[in-house]
């Protein structure tokens, strides 16, 4: 009996050994991401050629160059950014790149009708790409309230009724 018991072990061992060398070598590459040489280049590239999508509407390159927690299905996401004005102009005020994996870039957006205060954007080194980690702004743009011009960051949440509203 503990012959068997052994060789049953055994078998297990050695199978579990196989499994794991399969799921290592055909799971991918494995190997971190490396960061590029220059990552404040990178990621203010990334954000500018965000931006210049966002002005020529590109909806395909806009979606490729960021990331969006907020919905669930890209055909929400595409009739959002469809839904938003156009801007017709933006100028990167500031860069903290301190943590190279998460760059934050401050711009300044201008619309037809409005100029944006200072948002801060940021721009994520996931998957060895950088992309821009959309995420949900208020500004108040009430030229009478006491904090006109002040912007708050939301917590990063999904929103259901977001999803809602352009899935339709």
């Amino acid at each position: 009996m503990k012959i068997v018991l052994r060789k049953k072990l055994a078998c297990l061992v050695v199978l579990g050994g196989i499994l794991t060398v399969i799921a290592t070598g055909f799971g991918g590459d494995k190997e971190p991401h490396k960061l590029p040489d220059k990552p404040k280049e990178a990621a203010v590239s990334t954000f500018s050629e965000y931006m210049d999508a966002s002005m020529s509407r590109d909806y395909d390159k806009m979606l490729l160059l960021s990331d969006d927690y907020r919905f669930k299905t890209d055909r929400a996401r595409l009739n959002f950014l469809k839904a938003q004005g156009t801007p017709i102009d933006y100028r990167i005020i500031s860069v903290n790149d301190a943590d190279p994996s998460k760059i934050v870039v401050s711009s300044i957006t201008k619309y037809e009708d409005m100029e944006l205060p200072p948002i801060k954007y940021i721009i994520a080194f996931e998957e060895g790409t950088y992309k821009l980690k959309m995420r949900n702004v208020v500004v108040n743009m009430i030229p009478s309230s006491p904090d006109y011009k002040t912007v708050e960051y939301e917590p990063d949440k999904v929103d259901d009724n977001l999803e809602d509203n352009f899935n339709g």
